[in-house]
């Protein structure tokens, strides 16, 4: 397996990843409608990826060269918050999870954000997913605080797990994104 830096060709990919795994992390957590509505069509993240923001980065794990995960981030969304970085995005294919990819992506993306020197970490996570909120406690991230938020019409609660020193949490540079 390795990590790298996407490129705009792991569009369509990168979206079959976010489908898949929305409609099998959030089944029961969020209404079928929103899951049904998700579709493989990355015209809009192609897009985004083109005009991606030289502060923000988007990685994507691969095995015997087909894109299994990938997280997005860069500097925090949250105004006045005391993490500096923010990973805003990270999946893994259902049937790929738990075999250290989303480790790996979560070094790299420490490693990222280290890079561009914001040395504290928030992710966001819906409150009722407890895989991912284990995962993360796992990972060392701390409960920061919750909040409601609506998506599509429908208010959930998002918690934010935070790091507040990355490179002693993550332990530095490890040289693991392919620089492509």
């Amino acid at each position: 397996m390795i990590v790298r830096r996407a490129r705009v060709e792991d569009a369509d990919a990168i979206e079959r990843v976010r489908t898949d795994t929305w409609r099998d992390a959030y089944r029961g957590l969020v209404p079928d409608v929103l899951l049904d509505r998700l579709g493989y069509d990355a015209t809009r993240r192609r897009a985004l990826m083109v005009a991606l923001p030289p502060d923000q980065f988007v990685l994507v794990g691969e095995e015997e060269g087909a894109v299994v995960g990938f997280c997005m981030g860069g500097p925090s969304r949250s105004l006045g918050d005391a993490f500096r970085g923010e990973v805003y995005a990270i999946y893994v294919l259902p049937e790929k999870q738990s075999g250290g990819i989303g480790r790996a992506l979560m070094h790299a993306a420490a490693e990222e954000l280290v890079d561009r020197g914001l040395e504290s970490m928030i992710i966001w996570v819906l409150r009722e997913n407890a895989p991912s909120r284990s995962f993360y406690e796992r990972m060392g991230g701390a409960w920061v605080r919750d909040e409601e938020r609506e998506l599509d019409g429908v208010r959930l609660t998002e918690s934010a797990y935070g790091w507040p020193d990355i490179s002693r949490s993550f332990g530095g540079s490890s040289g693991s994104v392919q620089r492509m």
